[in-house]
């Protein structure tokens, strides 16, 4: 009775390991694994860089209204936009917010 019972703490220590184990190869990849050259035609609203960490590669993500396109962060026209996407959130960030105010009359008999 009592080796049973070790057989079976032991059995269930493997299939505990072994489910770890297994659990921990599953890798579910929502990443850019490559790039495109081709610029983009679709306004783009944003922007995300992406580094390298395999499976993953190293690449600008910029945002449509559609999908995310990856694209390789050595282009020209990525730099630009970049650049570009920056100036406008910076313009954003420093434009204040406009306030309107609205004088009260009171009138008294």
């Amino acid at each position: 009775m009592q080796m049973c019972i070790r057989r079976l703490t032991c059995l269930a220590f493997l299939v505990g390991v072994i489910m770890v184990a297994s659990a921990s190869e599953i890798k579910i990849i929502k990443c850019c694994v490559e790039v495109s050259d081709q610029s983009i035609t679709a306004p783009i609203i944003g922007y995300r860089i992406q580094r390298k960490n395999l499976p993953c590669v190293r690449a600008v993500i910029f945002k449509t209204a559609e999908r995310e396109i990856c694209s390789h962060w050595k282009q020209d026209w990525v730099f630009e936009k970049i650049k570009e996407l920056e100036q406008l959130r910076r313009a954003q960030k420093t434009t204040p917010a406009t306030t309107t105010t609205s004088s009260l009359s009171t009138t008294t008999s």
